[in-house]
């Protein structure tokens, strides 16, 4: 069986300096030794501190930096497919927030040992939405797209296995929700993982209107999945709209070329 030095983690980091040091080190002490980066937007030394964090961390490290901020969750994608583009030999990638506090490793080194018993499965973990009509749909999607009940797709840590990219493509990720619905499309099992405690991992506030805008986009998200799980086309709807600006994910993966990333890998969904 694969362990943790198999898999990739994919970090999404926007003026992090301060943070992103605590999260290499946690995912550095649950064993994983290969981080993507994508720097969204960075106008402090994130990515400075983070080559610096990595060196002495001995972990390898990817970086892939915008200029410009992406759209909400785009950046998710564009470190995924880096990961996958640059370590191809690597049984999964993992996806955490650049911004989590507290001692979490030893927890997620149990969650990915768990992962790892699974390597078809993409592995989440349960939660609730704070709007009970949201969570509420949520709950109706997973259940009938025969999920377990108490998984969000949209919650992080998340483990998705190399082979599942091979089926739909990375640039999905941007779009959880999308991404939910075409995997399970593909037959790819998703399953949850109820130890994860939350409470162990801290992240700073978000004023209500953050708040809001996210509760916003989980609802084009779940609007997606509905559409392309039960919306009887035989056709995937495009990425999805609303808040987000696919351009730049489209752009920057259009150019991406290796062996292992065929144009059927692209077009299939």
């Amino acid at each position: 069986m694969a362990d943790a030095r198999d898999i990739v983690c994919a970090l999404a980091a926007r003026d992090e300096a301060g943070r992103i040091a605590n999260v290499l080190r946690q995912v550095a002490r649950a064993g994983v030794r290969r981080v993507a980066i994508c720097a969204n937007g960075c106008t402090d030394g994130t990515v400075a501190e983070a080559r610096r964090v990595a060196d002495t961390l001995r972990v390898e490290l990817a970086v892939v930096e915008f200029a410009q901020a992406l759209g909400h969750d785009a950046p998710r994608a564009i470190a995924a497919m880096e990961a996958w583009r640059r370590w191809p030999d690597s049984a999964a990638v993992l996806m955490v927030d650049a911004d989590w506090q507290g001692s979490f490793g030893p927890m997620l080194a149990d969650f990915l040992q768990d992962a790892l018993r699974h390597p078809e499965a993409i592995t989440g973990i349960w939660g609730r939405v704070r709007a009970a009509d949201l969570d509420r749909r949520w709950q109706r999607i997973v259940r009938r797209a025969g999920a377990p009940a108490s998984l969000r797709p949209f919650l992080l840590p998340q483990v998705i296995p190399l082979s599942a990219f091979a089926r739909v493509s990375p640039r999905f990720v941007a779009s959880p929700g999308l991404f939910f619905a075409l995997t399970r499309r593909q037959g790819i099992p998703w399953r949850v993982y109820e130890a994860w405690d939350g409470r162990l991992v801290g992240n700073p506030a978000r004023e209500a209107s953050a708040q809001a805008r996210v509760l916003d986009v989980l609802r084009e998200d779940a609007r997606a999945a509905e559409i392309a799980l039960f919306g009887g086309s035989g056709d995937p709807p495009p990425l999805w709209p609303g808040r987000r600006d696919w351009r730049e994910v489209e752009a920057w993966m259009s150019c991406i070329r290796g062996p292992h990333l065929c144009r059927e890998h692209h077009d299939l969904v």
